[in-house]
């Protein structure tokens, strides 16, 4: 019997591309996707129901990370097409940059290395920064990269920790995390806010003008988990306001995120492009965890 075809449309750790090859023929991103693979393998790409009609073979797609909102799920359960993810993997790493941003803002290490570099000696408020220990850190959504997050708070820097998330139930709750009952009741109480809720209906621009409002005079926000739970127009206006005191995130609505995008124009944001799960530990753990996935799928009978 002839392998089956795996197209890996974005880039993966090689030992992840050589254990694919083990049992199936691979194909890499300078193949054209959509494709007559038999399974395929995406990071950022988008596998909509145009890709999906697109790819006669297709059996399985296997999601390089946690998020599937921008794969057509109901298009493939149609097509009774299995969709594999990689929830947790790379947790440590995500909440890792998380605790990296929050670290840079609150002792504003950007302004202050550029104005070093510009021979420019800081002012006495960008040399005044803070210690962790002495925020209220609020994290939105608990699951593996809120936990991880938590933890590193916790255990490393000795900060006090809240939390909300819905979705979990008290017999879950870790007992070291205080609970907070509503978003509203976190946003209002917490010195640095972490977002790390999924992208679904009920957190669409969750975090909107009136939800940034409610947020402490002079407090941060970090988020590392999808674009559209933040309104980027919203958030750069409070920053410019200085109602925030400085923003940081790795997500985007649209990404990548345009120059016209208004928070590029705010010294006092930090961006990366989604780039939380790109550490070669993180790229390891999530490409052979998805890779042994999908070759367990693919050794099934196909009945489609």
């Amino acid at each position: 019997m002839s392998r089956p075809i795996v197209h890996v449309v974005d880039p993966v750790h090689p030992d992840v591309v050589a254990l694919l090859q083990t049992e199936a023929e691979v194909w890499l991103g300078d193949v054209p996707f959509p494709s007559a693979c038999d399974a395929v393998i995406v990071r950022t790409a988008k596998v909509g129901a145009d890709e999906i009609s697109a790819c006669p073979n297709l059996r399985v797609i296997g999601k390089h990370g946690a998020g599937l909102d921008a794969i057509d799920l109901e298009a493939a359960s149609a097509r009774a097409i299995t969709v594999l993810s990689t929830p947790g993997a790379n947790a440590a790493s995500v909440s890792d940059l998380a605790i990296g941003f929050a670290l840079a803002l609150i002792r504003q290490i950007h302004t202050v290395t550029l104005a070093v570099k510009a021979g420019t000696p800081p002012s006495g408020a960008q040399k005044r920064g803070f210690d962790l220990a002495e925020l209220q850190a609020g994290i939105f959504g608990l699951g593996a990269i809120g936990r991880g997050t938590a933890q590193r708070l916790i255990g490393g820097f000795d900060a006090p920790v809240q939390a909300f998330d819905p979705g979990v139930s008290d017999q879950d709750w870790p007992a070291a995390i205080a609970r907070c009952d509503s978003l509203e009741r976190l946003l209002e109480t917490s010195d640095i806010l972490f977002v790390h809720a999924p992208l679904l209906p009920a957190t669409q621009n969750a975090l909107d003008a009136p939800a940034l409002a409610r947020m402490r005079p002079g407090s941060f926000l970090v988020n590392c988990a999808r674009g559209g739970i933040v309104d980027e127009t919203a958030l750069a206006a409070a920053i410019q306001s200085g109602h925030i005191a400085g923003a940081a995130a790795d997500v985007f609505a649209v990404e990548p995120p345009s120059t016209e995008n208004p928070l590029m124009a705010c010294e006092a944001f930090l961006a990366t492009p989604h780039i939380g799960g790109s550490t070669n530990g993180a790229l390891v753990r999530v490409g052979q965890a998805v890779a042994e996935q999908i070759l367990s799928a693919l050794r099934a009978p196909n009945t489609i």
